[in-house]
């Protein structure tokens, strides 16, 4: 049976900090990447799934409703898995889709004009902070966290910040 690991927005999708701090110790042996523009690109997909981690993961690229097909094919095997998703919104179709996320970590949207910082490493704009909301209200614990051993700020603290 598969196992969720991890669930975190990281736009910078697979790097060392994700695979070697993230998942550490959790039984962690596969990494899903989520972006539609990487599933679609061949090369860049074949260059990801080709490359196994420095933590010897199984790398694979989804689009977000790939992701879902895929969860609802088979609910990932025997897959332990962490998604790494390049948005906030391609989470929202996992988790509109069906697939059991209980957490989503958010820590790498980088901060760019028009967007609130609300970590380090995360710039939230209106419509970001709508969707993290939407993907709270559906049940899953929202949190914002560069690396473990760094705060970790509430979804609702998030939100604050971003005057919603």
């Amino acid at each position: 049976m598969s196992e969720i690991t991890l669930a975190r927005i990281d736009d910078r999708l697979v790097h060392g900090q994700v695979m070697q701090v993230w998942t550490k110790g959790k039984g962690t042996n596969s990494a899903y990447v989520i972006d539609d523009a990487t599933a679609n690109d061949e090369f860049m997909k074949e260059i990801y799934e080709s490359t196994q981690s420095t933590g010897g993961l199984k790398i694979k690229v989804f689009s977000a409703q790939g992701l879902v097909d895929q969860w609802n094919a088979n609910q990932f095997g025997d897959d332990k898995v962490a998604l790494i998703f390049k948005s906030l919104a391609y989470a929202k179709v996992a988790v509109d889709g069906g697939v059991p996320i209980k957490e989503l970590n958010v820590g790498g949207i980088a901060i760019k004009p028009g967007s609130t910082k609300v970590i380090e490493s995360v710039g939230l704009t209106d419509a970001d902070a709508d969707i993290a909301k939407a993907i709270g209200d559906a049940g899953v614990t929202v949190y914002f966290q560069k690396i473990p051993s760094s705060e970790n700020v509430s979804l609702a603290s998030a939100l604050a910040k971003c005057g919603k």
